[in-house]
């Protein structure tokens, strides 16, 4: 049995691996992307936007999705779905790696890879001009 010192050191390395992710694929990742170019403090707020939208509206967007796809099924975005389903799946993998005492590896391992995947995402869609918006 580990210490309470231990645990909270664990999840603290664990959060700070999370945090670091978190900055590195905002702010970082978009210079790997083409048009390799300075980008302005404003597509830096886009993106950081979208994210955070996505991390809170992705209930509500699930369930407009599951309507959209009753009523017009051709119309609907499946690369847009898949995309928000990428953010419960990222609430899961955080609940999964910080709340036990050692958590799996491969819980650790996809939650980094889809939070770097989810800003690839996002950056593509700002740094193409992509209407987030479009209905």
């Amino acid at each position: 049995m580990l210490s309470f010192e231990a645990i909270l050191k664990a999840r603290v390395a664990r959060a700070a691996s999370i945090v670091a992710n978190f900055l590195l694929s905002w702010t970082i990742l978009p210079f790997l992307m083409a048009p390799f170019r300075a980008y302005s403090p404003g597509d830096f707020a886009e993106v950081l936007l979208w994210q955070a939208m996505g991390m809170v509206g992705w209930p509500l967007a699930l369930l407009g999705s599951a309507f959209s796809l009753l009523i017009q099924p051709a119309s609907t975005d499946l690369a847009s779905v898949l995309l928000l389903l990428i953010y419960p799946a990222l609430v899961l993998l955080l609940l999964i790696v910080l709340i036990p005492e050692r958590p799996k590896l491969w819980a650790v391992v996809l939650l980094h890879v889809l939070l770097a995947c989810s800003f690839v995402a996002v950056w593509h869609g700002v740094l193409t001009g992509y209407d987030f918006m479009g209905g």
